[in-house]
């Protein structure tokens, strides 16, 4: 079960736990472990009153402030920061910042990322940026949290779901590292049952997009398959931040 929480804004923070509320915001606990790359995405560091309620507290002021997608705990510590972070994310060994808890704002309670068996690429651009990147459940700056392959021809990135899926929306958040090319363009989104990835267009995306944009693409009505792929129609990379796909 996901462990979620509302988050109610009021508008006398010393009156959380009894004022009414007027905005309801979810969010999902995280694994709270994260590589020093999550230092570069810290909005605020704020440490609690004793008598606040800390995690509705922490929940708050992430929520007071719109960049704002991961909060985190440590005793009475509360780090905001603007990294995105989903369920799938299990840490890695590069893990070396840890908190008490953490919950991700960015949350969706149809994902269905984590049925994804296996992923592939035409190339890899170098050896940190494998395909697998794209659905680690964390991106930040740092470029060995994202996939990217070479330009080397019609480059394609593929993802297995493990069985036919319905699926409605797909999220890409392009690469943050503040790079000024996003190397996400002219991209066609296919999404079916055929393994040789031969597949019904989910939907295309025939524009330049920049860097830190979160593109969300939705068909008319949902798809139903197992196989996803993202290919191009020119000789350009392709490079992912993250993936989301929501059934």
């Amino acid at each position: 079960m996901v462990d979620v929480v509302l988050v109610v804004l009021v508008l006398d923070y010393p009156l959380l736990a009894s004022s009414v509320g007027l905005m309801l915001s979810p969010s999902s606990k995280v694994t709270p472990s994260f590589p020093s790359d999550v230092l570069e995405c810290i909005l605020d560091n704020v440490t609690l009153a004793d008598t606040s309620p800390t995690i509705h507290a922490c929940a708050l002021l992430c929520l007071l402030n719109k960049a704002c997608q991961l909060y985190c705990l440590r005793d009475r510590e509360c780090w905001t920061f603007t990294a995105q972070v989903t369920g799938i994310w299990k840490g890695d060994s590069a893990s070396t910042v840890t908190y008490d808890i953490c919950y991700s704002t960015w949350y969706h309670s149809n994902d269905i990322t984590h049925f994804i068996i296996g992923t592939s690429a035409s190339s890899i651009y170098k050896p940190t940026t494998t395909p697998d990147n794209a659905v680690n459940g964390f991106v930040c700056k740092m470029d060995y949290y994202f996939h990217s392959n070479e330009q080397n021809g019609m480059s394609w990135w593929r993802a297995d779901l493990g069985a036919p899926r319905s699926v409605s929306t797909i999220q890409v958040q392009t690469r943050r590292d503040g790079y000024w090319i996003s190397n996400f363009q002219h991209v066609i989104i296919t999404l079916g049952n055929s393994s040789d990835y031969v597949n019904p267009v989910f939907d295309t995306y025939p524009y330049k997009a920049t860097s830190g944009e979160l593109l969300t693409f939705t068909p008319s009505t949902p798809i139903i398959g197992r196989y996803l792929q993202f290919d191009t129609n020119a000789n350009v990379f392709i490079l992912l931040g993250e993936v989301k796909i929501i059934s």
